[in-house]
């Protein structure tokens, strides 16, 4: 089992221009069919920084290519944009031709097979699915194998760590290799000097699910049966409270309060994938020079070096009129060293296009991180990364867990198996 996690795998290179599809006419790859007149394309989102890769890459790259086709870009808060999107598919009107699909709502619009309101890429991706990082770019928005959005991020989570502390303090980062390690060696120096030692959150299901995915646990399998009734939550949830009750862990916050609390050194780690990099810089900047990052410690020999957190991906709805438009945009975007290379330099991602991993410019160093280079650890991160499985009933049953095991247990000291049992029982009920 431990094949896993610690090797590097080779990079693979594959490239491929056949684009064929079920239900697209075939065109060559850079052709979108003729238009006697202008033709808009639309494309909903939430977050204003892939808001700002994507109108870069339309003014850069695509309007030069295809001045007949406009692509309109509408940004909706988040937690407004899958209720506005249910509305749309519902009433069979106002549907956009594309959808910026983040993770954890897929599951959703996917419920039930055979009535997917978005349209499948498989057949357009053809052999270029060889050349994406899988577990960040596909395996999230795979329903039933099916392939319903692109993501062109891999987002494996990294430890970051105030370096300036552990010199002051004469810490060694890279002596722990477990967890156990970890809060034994790390969390007593830290809280003397008045800091926690790690921030967790204790209000999503997120913080509790990175280290119970990387210890190998999963919340469903590849047939949709919940895993969470297992020996290992109870172990890592009883864990993640004793930490937190000890003061070596503390509790990271939410939005602003978080990154206030980063401010004030509160905490002198903190776990997160590349885009919590960007969020890091926009919003502690002050702290520039003074963190560095290493790969997670490990839960036993057993453990992933890393799992995958958060991502979005771009998926066409099979309502649109405009699909062989809609797939040439979200191709070049996710398919190409232009559009890949393009939003590492807006947002600071690191490609799911795997052909560009080895372009210097992925490999420049970083300020912000004391001149490290993050893309070699992101590369060697990504080439060991554990796969989701993302269940259509994905939403419905983080929410449980939100509510009825990580709240409970870590704030109000609620027995693991308990919570898990109750957090189970309602999603069946629900389901």
């Amino acid at each position: 089992m431990s094949e896993k996690k610690l090797s590097r795998r080779d990079f693979l290179k594959a490239a491929s221009t056949a684009l064929a599809a079920s239900g697209f006419a075939a065109l060559p790859v850079g052709m979108v069919r003729a238009q006697d007149d202008e033709v808009t394309i639309s494309l909903w989102g939430f977050a204003n920084n892939r808001d700002e890769w994507m109108q870069n890459l339309i003014d850069e790259i695509w309007s030069e290519s295809y001045p007949n086709v406009n692509v309109e870009l509408s940004l909706t808060p988040y937690s407004d944009l899958w209720p506005k999107l249910q509305a749309a598919f519902v009433a069979g009107a106002g549907i956009p031709d594309m959808v910026d699909i983040e993770i954890s709502a897929m599951g959703q619009f996917v419920r039930e097979a055979g009535s997917e309101p978005y349209a499948a890429l498989n057949d357009l991706l053809g052999d270029q699915l060889d050349d994406l990082s899988i577990p960040s770019a596909t395996k999230p928005w795979t329903v039933r194998g099916s392939i319903y959005g692109i993501g062109n991020e891999v987002n494996p989570v990294l430890l970051y760590y105030r370096h300036d502390i552990f010199d002051e303090l004469g810490l060694d980062i890279d002596a722990p290799g477990t967890w156990e390690e970890f809060a034994s060696t790390l969390g007593g120096d830290s809280m003397e000097a008045g800091h926690g030692l790690f921030a967790i959150g204790t209000q999503t299901w997120a913080d509790f699910y990175v280290q119970f995915h990387q210890a190998g646990g999963e919340f469903f399998d590849s047939d949709g049966n919940v895993q969470l009734n297992s020996d290992l939550a109870v172990e890592i949830l009883a864990w993640q409270k004793a930490q937190l009750d000890s003061g070596v862990y503390v509790d990271r916050g939410t939005g602003d309060a978080h990154y206030a609390l980063m401010n004030e050194g509160a905490f002198i780690t903190v776990w997160g994938a590349p885009w919590y990099q960007g969020f890091m810089k926009q919003n502690a900047p002050e702290l520039e020079g003074l963190w560095k990052m290493r790969y997670l410690p490990v839960w036993d020999e057993n453990s992933y070096l890393t799992v995958p957190r958060g991502g979005t991906g771009m998926g066409i709805t099979a309502a649109s009129e405009n699909k062989q438009e809609a797939w040439e945009f979200i191709r070049i975007c996710n398919l190409t060293a232009e559009g890949s290379l393009l939003a590492f330099r807006r947002m600071n991602l690191f490609p799911s296009y795997k052909p560009v991993w080895d372009r210097e410019e992925l490999l420049r160093t970083d300020d912000y991180f004391d001149g490290q280079k993050p893309g070699e650890f992101i590369a060697e991160a990504a080439s060991a990364m554990a796969e989701v499985n993302v269940d259509p009933y994905w939403t419905l049953f983080v929410d449980a867990v939100n509510r009825l095991v990580v709240q409970q247990v870590l704030l109000d000291g609620v027995d693991p198996q308990q919570a898990i049992d109750e957090a189970i029982d309602e999603f069946e009920f629900n389901k």
